[in-house]
């Protein structure tokens, strides 16, 4: 019993043990795109993250320290929403996906391109452009995700650049871009591994983007992979 104790304890504090390296990469314009790293800060105030916000300089910058940390890095946001999305190894991010060391947070503007392999590889299949600013819906209230967020509202800085529909194989959609869900019209998605996720809504044009921000890393960093198949077996359901 004693031991049982000890173990039970080695286990609760491994998992309540916050990240410590992460990597971001986040687009900036027209004061839209720094809450994600007021997230960070809120949740995990003592994590060393490595964050690159210009165009121009930071996808070198951050495929320098991917390659330099690699899978000790405990997550990898990628929020690139309106920047150089071909400047970026998404080769790398896949083969660290694939090697299940790494969470991951995933977006990209124009994922039916180079960075399509990553969203294959977590879920996804297809895409299809949100071409103006439309609503957005939570499809499973029950998700840590969607916990207490009461707006899915959005504005974009005018670089007309809006989302994504993604058209989901193995990823288990959370919210979308239609009231009922639908195979092919999902926004926020859990990846396949049952802790990452792959998005075609673009959190930094949230009205609640920080809320929403803490809910999506906060899940990544705890969420598990039964957590997961239950919430895609309650929403496949429905198509």
């Amino acid at each position: 019993m004693k031991l049982f104790a000890l173990l039970f304890v080695a286990v609760a504090a491994a998992a309540a043990q916050d990240p410590v390296n992460i990597l971001i990469y986040s687009d900036s314009f027209g004061g839209y795109g720094d809450d994600v790293l007021t997230a960070v800060s809120n949740l995990w105030p003592t994590a060393n993250v490595m964050a690159y916000h210009d165009a121009y300089t930071g996808p070198a910058a951050f495929n320098a320290d991917m390659n330099t940390y690699g899978d000790t890095l405990d997550i990898i946001i990628m929020d690139c929403w309106c920047g150089f999305y071909a400047d970026f190894n998404w080769d790398v991010m896949t083969t660290l996906y694939n090697a299940g060391t790494v969470k991951f947070y995933a977006s990209c503007w124009k994922w039916a391109s180079t960075p399509s392999c990553l969203a294959n590889t977590m879920g996804v299949s297809g895409f299809g452009d949100v071409t103006t600013v439309i609503p957005h819906y939570s499809w499973d209230n029950t998700h840590p995700i969607t916990a207490g967020i009461t707006d899915w509202g959005w504005a974009e800085p005018g670089v007309g650049i809006m989302g994504s529909r993604m058209t989901i194989s193995t990823a288990t959609p959370i919210t979308g871009w239609t009231e009922n869900s639908t195979a092919s019209d999902a926004g926020l998605c859990v990846a396949n591994d049952g802790r990452s996720v792959v998005s075609g809504y673009t959190m930094a044009f949230a009205n609640q983007s920080t809320a929403i921000w803490e809910n999506v890393l906060g899940f990544i960093w705890n969420g598990s992979q039964s957590l997961q198949r239950t919430t895609w077996g309650s929403v496949k359901a429905s198509f």
